[in-house]
């Protein structure tokens, strides 16, 4: 009989634990913070910038037009055109 009421306990403490096993509150945030700027540093990228309310901040359509001049200039928009197939 207490084993009847044992391994339901059992089970529901299990689920528990793995429910809140990837809660990660304990983690302080400048050992994060490093992370994250170690690999956007590493791979050689640019970190993407954001507003105050946390919104990814996009490029201006100015901004795409002046790289796509750009690209098409200098000779970069038709060495991927051939090499993807594109017109």
């Amino acid at each position: 009989m207490k084993a009847l009421i044992l391994i339901p306990i059992a089970a529901l403490t299990l689920c528990t634990t793995l429910a809140y096993a990837g809660d990660n509150t304990d983690v302080s945030s400048t050992a994060s913070d490093s992370n994250a700027a170690m690999t956007s540093d590493a791979v050689g990228g640019t970190p993407g910038g954001g507003s105050m309310s946390g919104a990814p901040l996009g490029k201006t359509r100015a901004e795409v037009k002046q790289e796509l001049q750009r690209a098409q200039q200098d000779g970069t928009l038709d060495r991927l055109n051939a090499l993807y197939g594109g017109q």
